[in-house]
């Protein structure tokens, strides 16, 4: 992926507020997510968000992707296309998205339980937990560290609560393009003692999670859904931050649960 891309002062103010607009996209979906709603009208209203505002989707296009909104549901973790099925009470659904305003790309994603947590109890909490490894361990990601903290603390949070942090999935450079480098790893790979976090990195963190499964598999389909290999529900959150002098700025992402 190369070198990490430490941006300027003109491409953080563009990136952050291409964030604002991707969270006003990604309120609008939350609050649309109800039994009875199909993907395909998620996917219609973030393109009708994105023209509204002279937006670009940063997904729709990107190496083939057909759609602004990555939505998954249950088994699939990620990456999921929007297609005809309607959501019920009970789904975990997976929402991935990101916008480009301006040459600015943001990049963030929440998981939410279709009909409210009661419908699935375990479900809420493993999106509960997935949530907390992220606004716990963005605080390790200070200038000049590594980010094996981070990777370590994501990875303590998910599993001493009884869950697996999915390890073929990692967070990202973000910010001109949809993928930078560097890969920031949700558990403890041997690269996060070397990959050093500067002031004005953007970065997307994204703990990937499920009950059982450690990894992802293909089906037959498309290349892009992403299943838990054991066929057990996944989880997904997702921040895009910026990195200062001796704190981190949160750019995009939902403030929930």
């Amino acid at each position: 992926m190369g070198r990490a891309i430490i941006k300027t002062e003109n491409q953080i103010k563009v990136i952050r507020d291409s964030g604002k607009y991707l969270n006003e996209l990604l309120y609008l979906i939350y609050q649309n997510c109800k039994p009875g709603v199909s993907l395909l009208e998620l996917e219609d209203l973030a393109q009708s968000f994105i023209e509204k505002n002279n937006l670009k989707g940063a997904f729709k296009g990107y190496m083939g992707f057909p759609a602004n909104l990555c939505l998954s549901v249950n088994d699939c973790v990620v990456h999921g296309i929007p297609n005809n099925y309607i959501l019920k009470d009970g789904d975990l659904l997976k929402v991935d998205s990101g916008v480009i305003y301006k040459k600015g790309f943001s990049d963030s994603a929440f998981s939410i339980i279709i009909g409210g947590d009661d419908k699935d109890v375990a479900g809420a909490e493993l999106i509960k937990i997935t949530k907390k490894a992220l606004d716990v361990s963005i605080n390790f990601l200070l200038s000049d560290s590594y980010s094996f903290d981070y990777s370590k603390s994501v990875q303590d949070i998910v599993e001493n609560a009884g869950f697996c942090v999915i390890r073929d999935l990692t967070g990202h450079g973000v910010g001109t393009k949809v993928h930078e480098a560097p890969h920031i790893f949700n558990w403890t790979h041997p690269d996060t003692k070397k990959i050093k976090i500067k002031k004005n990195m953007v970065l997307a963190l994204e703990p990937i999670t499920s009950f059982n499964s450690k990894h992802v598999i293909n089906k037959k389909g498309n290349s892009w859904n992403l299943y838990t290999s054991k066929g057990d529900k996944g989880a997904q959150w997702e921040y895009m931050i910026l990195v200062k002098d001796d704190n981190i700025e949160v750019l995009s992402g939902l403030q929930l649960v």
